[in-house]
């Protein structure tokens, strides 16, 4: 499947200061977003590695939902699923922000489902310099790429050395190469999780459409529910059931394309009581109804907006 990838898949730019970007409305597709603090004010002529190197710059980047707010911090990966109202910004120093508005391929689903911060964003946090830049250099792969794919309005025309086909693969390469680095680097912090939380993983990821409860995971792994519940959000980011949540969701999104099982039938079959309850919750973690997404999956064509 070609994944429908934005007219500007990929950019990097130098924000200052201070600096406010307002999406009211959110995005169609998904946006995938690296901050790196600069080592000094912009300068035209600093190359790739210049921006690599050097320590994170005092300040920080933040996402803001309503009254809810995500702070950003030097090596964060962020995640903003489709049609996720946000407004986000810059304080305190100039930062490196790359980003790439992508529809996810089919496999990929099962890499979306990071730690949430927020209701429709969701962060990791890259604490090895490697993942930093392997990062970054994905990402100047392929916004180059996205140029020569036609994809990108900033594209020089002399850059279209490969065909048009092969640079919009190589582009949605890049992406994932971006999205398998953040997944790698939670799997290796799980490895250091409390016992008790590996439990309660291992019993929701296995099994998601069971009816889960927070009084039934904490009797699993004999601690009390408060507990539980705060062990669960300090290690893993997120509170159990929103995970759980996206759990069943990625289950769905891979049923309505493999399947012709009816919204029902899915919504019944990872956990949903309700298909109308299913369906409102799709809506907002993929930007697209059940049926909608069917649709996309099942008939791929590069979409440019």
């Amino acid at each position: 499947m070609v994944a429908a990838v934005s007219a500007t898949p990929a950019a990097s730019c130098r924000e200052g200061p201070v600096s406010r970007v307002r999406e009211p409305r959110g995005w169609r597709g998904y946006v995938v977003q690296a901050r790196i603090p600069a080592v000094d004010e912009p300068h035209p002529g600093r190359d790739l590695d210049a921006r690599r190197r050097g320590p994170a710059a005092s300040g920080a980047g933040r996402y803001l939902i309503g009254a809810n707010q995500l702070t950003l911090r030097h090596g964060d990966l962020v995640l903003v699923s489709p049609g996720t109202p946000h407004d986000y910004g810059t304080v305190g120093t100039y930062w490196e922000s790359w980003w790439a508005h992508f529809q996810p391929r089919r496999e990929w689903h099962s890499w979306l489902s990071l730690p949430q911060a927020m209701p429709g964003i969701s962060y990791v946090r890259l604490t090895r310099s490697s993942e930093t830049d392997r990062v970054v250099s994905a990402f100047d792969r392929l916004h180059r790429d996205a140029q020569r794919a036609g994809l990108s309005p900033t594209g020089d025309t002399e850059l279209h050395l490969l065909e048009r086909s092969v640079a919009t693969e190589l582009t949605m390469n890049g992406i994932e190469e971006v999205l398998l680095t953040a997944v790698a680097s939670l799997r290796r912090k799980t490895q250091q999780l409390d016992a008790r939380v590996h439990l309660v993983l291992d019993a929701i990821t296995s099994d998601p459409a069971r009816p889960h409860t927070l009084t039934s995971l904490a009797g699993l792994a004999q601690v009390s529910v408060s507990r539980l519940a705060h062990l669960f959000k300090e290690q893993v980011g997120d509170s159990i059931m929103n995970v759980v949540l996206a759990l069943r969701l990625q289950r769905a999104a891979e049923l309505l394309g493999a399947t012709d099982m009816s919204v029902a039938q899915i919504a019944a079959a990872v956990g949903f009581d309700s298909p109308h309850y299913f369906s409102r919750q799709f809506g907002r973690r993929y930007g697209m109804s059940p049926t909608s997404h069917r649709a996309t999956v099942r008939n791929p064509e590069l979409e440019l907006y």
